[in-house]
């Protein structure tokens, strides 16, 4: 259920598909207006206890939201804090390089398919080939199989490769013990099987875990109404 929000929540929001309705790449997507200035209020309501959770690269949150607030980048692999300062807690591994070239050698292959490396995962979108998926992750499952340190991760029309020991799961509950987040009420909201484990978190911390098909009607616009709803003047 969908908590009342009060200034005693911590909150942690998705952008695509949660915030910002789908397009073929990062780049395409629409920002709905006022998007920045209601984040901005938001975070000002709690003393800075907002944070964006997002598979994207920091550069690409901060191109959405317009002010560099609190992150866990690329699934919670970069973060930073309230105080702008970076973390890396998990690097990338020795096979990335090799990796890279066999995907975007199958890419070739897939007319549609887009690779997307990132600092520390590479990414295989097949929104504009949905037919290629299934080989994309048989070949991916192959070429890692030997690599325990990493794992595949199924996102939205994309397949991930990422090292393992982070997430967004992870990515909350290092925001929620420290400051400005620590001793508040965590909520969060995503649309996809990565942000389960965030979910879960929220829920395991006493807060609340949202998903915007499952606790809204399955449209970003739905989330930003219930948000702005907490700017109300008078709200709690």
């Amino acid at each position: 259920m969908k908590p009342i929000l009060t200034r005693d929540h911590a909150l942690f929001l998705d952008l695509d598909g949660t915030l910002l309705e789908f397009a073929p790449t990062a780049e395409e997507v629409v920002v709905p207006e006022g998007l920045t200035a209601m984040l901005r209020g938001l975070a000002a309501q709690r003393e800075g206890a907002l944070a964006i959770l997002s598979g994207r690269k920091l550069g690409q949150i901060d191109a959405v939201t317009g002010d560099p607030f609190p992150a866990g980048a690329e699934h919670g692999f970069v973060r930073r804090d309230a105080t702008g300062r970076i973390h890396h807690p998990v690097r990338g591994t020795a096979n990335r390089d090799a990796w890279r070239a066999a995907l975007e050698a199958a890419a070739l292959r897939h007319s549609g398919v887009r690779i997307e490396p990132k600092d520390s995962a590479l990414v295989a979108h097949f929104r504009a080939a949905p037919e290629a998926g299934p080989a994309l992750r048989e070949a991916i499952e192959a070429m890692i199989a030997a690599s325990p340190e990493v794992e595949l991760l199924a996102a939205n029309m994309a397949w991930e490769i990422r090292p393992r020991g982070a997430g967004k799961g992870r990515a909350l509950e290092w925001f929620m013990a420290q400051p400005p987040f620590a001793g508040r009420v965590p909520v969060f909201v995503g649309d996809d099987v990565t942000d389960e484990e965030a979910i879960a978190a929220a829920d395991a911390l006493g807060g609340h875990g949202l998903h915007v098909h499952r606790d809204f009607d399955g449209t970003p616009a739905a989330v930003l109404a219930w948000l702005d709803q907490a700017l109300v003047p008078g709200g709690v």
